[in-house]
């Protein structure tokens, strides 16, 4: 045990909290945690038994019904995740867009022109990047505009294109009683899907980019089907979608 808690006290960080539950699930019988779940999951992460102590009590502090919890190994793991979840508000959304995505479009973008038009769906966060707003990183020859995605088109949303859709067959062969059955059963289908379906999804979604571009932006296209099953087992399955180099310029 000692040599494989390496770690010393220390609060945790958002991404090692959520490790922390998503390492706890398995555990979980009937909304219970098994016996030795903690002192397994402390190990498999090499935590040490104080930060391992006081993570735990800090994300119990964070529900309701704290004082409950503290004398029960009840597990409520929908609710967990949820207050470790960080709320994309426009203000994050704007600050990813600008110090994220724009320095490595003028990386890697290929055009000659440096002419970028950014699209995206209408959610209200998303207002928050405007033309006006994109003047500022349009520097250096470059010039960046915004143009809205086209209404009813959830085809530029991969989880909506396939990974949702993939998961949700999966829940519904299994019983759910109570929304505690409902996210069980969701997260036990979220870890029974397959790699390679999700490279199914991916190319797809690389085909639907395509097609968007050879249609000026517009979605008046039928969704591309790749026959990828069928190129898998020829052996011929790309593990990119191509792209005309006349749409990139």
């Amino acid at each position: 045990m000692e040599d494989q808690v390496k770690r010393t006290h220390r609060e945790l960080s958002r991404d090692e909290k959520v490790a922390v539950i998503q390492h706890l699930h398995p555990f979980l019988v009937k909304g219970k945690l098994q016996r030795g779940a903690y002192k397994q999951v402390a190990e498999k992460l090499s935590l040490s038994p104080r930060t391992w102590q006081d993570s735990i009590v800090a994300i119990r502090a964070t529900c309701p019904g704290s004082s409950q919890l503290a004398q029960s190994p009840v597990w409520d793991y929908g609710h967990q995740v949820g207050q470790l979840l960080v709320n994309v508000d426009a203000a994050v959304y704007r600050d990813f867009v600008i110090n994220k995505v724009i320095p490595v479009i003028k990386v890697s973008f290929p055009s000659a022109s440096k002419h970028v038009l950014l699209q995206h769906d209408n959610a209200l966060p998303y207002g928050s990047i405007t033309d006006a707003v994109l003047e500022g990183v349009s520097t250096d020859g470059w010039s960046f505009k915004i143009r809205k995605q086209p209404p009813n088109s959830p085809d530029l949303n991969v989880l909506d294109l396939g990974f949702f859709a993939s998961i949700q067959s999966l829940q519904y062969k299994k019983m759910s009683r109570t929304v505690d059955d409902v996210v069980r059963n969701t997260m036990e289908a979220y870890g029974e899907l397959k790699y390679d379906k999700l490279e199914a999804v991916f190319l797809t979604f690389q085909a639907v980019m395509r097609m968007v571009l050879e249609h000026g932006g517009d979605n008046h296209f039928a969704l591309p089907h790749l026959k990828k099953a069928a190129l898998k087992r020829a052996g011929l399955l790309m593990s990119n979608v191509s792209c005309p180099v006349s749409q990139l310029l």
